[in-house]
């Protein structure tokens, strides 16, 4: 074995191990023995994909297609770098070229699978017939499962696209990305914590610095705070009640300690859901959800003092904060209707275009 097949072989071992830095020296060490080597070029490129370095392991993919025209490994390697480059429809003509050197590859199939699915609109039949052909040819490789679920959500079939998922896990049960899928499915077809905690935690257990993990992630937590909506909103009407009648101070205190109380005991059942070494991660959400979501959730959130206030203000204050509670309350349900007709406008010229 030459030198330069020893560095591959072991840039590709790091890149098994989850070491894309390290698989990066090596492959550029190989580069140096071999400057027109193809295949190093391929292993460069899956290092610094791995490494989120999107546009320099396009311009490395780029170079070990130039050097082996024929070498679908390249094709492979540069598809993937396109993608997370935010070139998915390039990555499609790219995919293709791999599939027809190689039609009877699994990962040339799945390459393609994924730039469809990532394309703008995505292709979810094609997607998914590229997906299924990668199986049909390597049933055991269960990332194609993925994409052959998620296609299946995608044309509206989340029960199937549950199921192929479900079927990837029977043959990979520490597959993270099929757990972060499974979580995506349930996110988009409605609220399930627990579920949808779960897989999350096992996703981020293998994958804790992958973006669309987090993505989920606060998507949970967004739709876990709109379950909180629900007994404010009966906290307020009974305090509501409460404040025409001229209640007591201690009856409206005793409202304001049983909602706190249920309120507290959600939250600490949502806590134990997520997982631990990511909890500081929920710290940040506001900074990285849209600035609608970011208006609706401060208003929210000032609705929910308004409410607490009313509770245990002295009479005189309790009738404004009541009001002001009000307030912010059609303000967040204004605001919320405002983002639903922008995105169901953006998702009609979407699929138009």
């Amino acid at each position: 074995m030459s030198d330069v097949d020893h560095l591959l072989e072991r840039a590709s071992a790091l890149l098994e191990l989850g070491r894309p830095a390290d698989a990066e020296h090596a492959a550029l060490e190989a580069l140096a023995a071999d400057p027109t080597s193809a295949p190093a070029f391929v292993v460069l490129t899956r290092a610094l994909d791995g490494q989120r370095r999107f546009d320099e392991a396009v311009g490395a993919g780029r170079s070990a297609v130039a050097a082996d025209p024929d070498l679908a490994d390249a094709y492979v390697a540069l598809a993937w770098a396109l993608v997370g480059d935010g070139r998915a429809d390039d990555a499609v003509a790219v995919a293709g070229s791999a599939v027809a050197l190689e039609p009877h590859e699994p990962a040339c199939h799945h390459a393609l699978g994924w730039a469809l699915l990532s394309s703008s609109p995505p292709r979810h039949q094609e997607a998914h017939d590229a997906a299924a052909r990668a199986i049909e040819l390597e049933p055991g490789a269960t990332p194609a499962y993925s994409v052959l679920g998620l296609a299946l959500a995608g044309l509206g079939r989340r029960r199937e696209g549950r199921k192929v998922l479900r079927e990837g896990l029977r043959i990979n049960p520490h597959d993270p990305y099929l757990h972060n899928n499974l979580a995506k499915i349930d996110l988009d077809r409605g609220l399930r914590i627990g579920r949808t905690g779960r897989h999350l935690s096992a996703a981020a257990g293998a994958i804790p610095q992958e973006p669309v993990v987090h993505r989920n992630l606060d998507t949970l937590l967004v739709r876990f705070a709109m379950r909180l909506v629900w007994p404010t909103l009966v906290a307020l009407s009974v305090l509501r009640l409460q404040v025409a009648l001229d209640a007591p101070w201690w009856s409206r205190a005793v409202t304001g300690a049983v909602y706190a109380g249920l309120a507290g005991l959600m939250v600490a059942w949502f806590s134990r859901q997520v997982p631990r070494g990511l909890r500081f991660w929920a710290r940040g959400v506001l900074a990285r959800v849209a600035l609608p979501v970011r208006l609706i959730a401060l208003a929210m959130l000032a609705f929910a003092a308004c409410v607490v206030a009313t509770a245990f203000a002295p009479t005189s204050l309790a009738a404004v904060t009541e009001q002001a509670a009000g307030v912010l309350l059609r303000l967040a349900f204004v605001l919320a209707a405002v983002l639903l007709v922008a995105h169901l406008v953006q998702r009609r010229r979407h699929r138009r275009g």
